[in-house]
C-alpha cells in the first residue's frame, strides 16, 4: 500500500471490448462535481461497456462518479468531508443528503454504495473497505484490485 500522503488525482476507468483502460483526467476534474462528471462522460464516449471515475480529491475522502443513461450515480466515501471540501458538499447537495454529525465515529458514506456491484464489489464489501482505516488512495487501489484493473489503475494514478 502507499505511504500516507495527499495524492490528488482523477482517473477514468473504461471497459471496452473486454479490456480495461484507465486514464488520468485533467486536474480540472477535481475542481467541482460538474467538471468531474463531464470529464468522466467524455472519457467514456465511444460505446464503452462501462465507465466510471475514481477521484482522490483529498486525504479524507474519495468519490466515484458513474454516468448512466438516466443521469449519474455518485458515491462519496465520507460525507463528513462536506464540512471542509466544496466538491464533497456539491455531492451531498446533488444527492439531497443531510450532512452527518461530525462527531459520529467512522466513515459516513453517501450515495450509491453498490455503485460497483456489477464488478463484484458489493455494498458489504464497500462498507468493509471504508471501515478498514485506509487512506483514500489505498482504498481506491483496493477497489481496482477487486475490480480486476489494478495494474492499469496504478499506472494511471501516478
Amino acid at each position: 500500500m502507499t505511504e500516507h500522503r495527499n495524492h490528488r488525482y482523477a482517473v477514468a476507468v473504461v471497459h471496452h471490448h473486454g479490456r480495461w483502460r484507465c486514464t488520468r483526467l485533467e486536474r480540472t476534474a477535481l475542481t467541482g462535481l460538474d467538471e468531474a462528471i463531464s470529464a468522466v462522460r467524455e472519457a467514456g464516449a465511444g460505446g464503452a461497456d462501462a465507465v466510471f471515475g475514481l477521484l482522490n480529491a483529498d486525504e479524507s475522502f474519495f468519490l466515484i462518479v458513474r454516468p448512466t443513461p438516466a443521469g449519474t450515480d455518485l458515491m462519496l466515501s465520507d460525507a463528513r468531508a462536506a464540512e471542509r471540501h466544496t466538491m464533497a458538499a456539491q455531492v451531498l447537495a446533488t444527492l439531497r443528503a443531510d450532512r452527518p454529525d461530525r462527531d459520529r465515529p467512522g466513515p459516513w458514506p453517501a450515495g450509491a454504495v453498490g455503485i460497483l456491484a456489477d464488478l463484484g464489489i458489493t455494498p458489504a464489501d464497500m462498507a468493509t473497505l471504508l471501515r478498514a482505516g485506509l487512506v483514500p488512495d489505498d482504498q481506491l487501489l483496493s477497489l481496482a484490485e477487486q475490480g480486476g484493473f489494478a495494474a492499469e489503475f496504478a499506472q494511471a494514478r501516478q
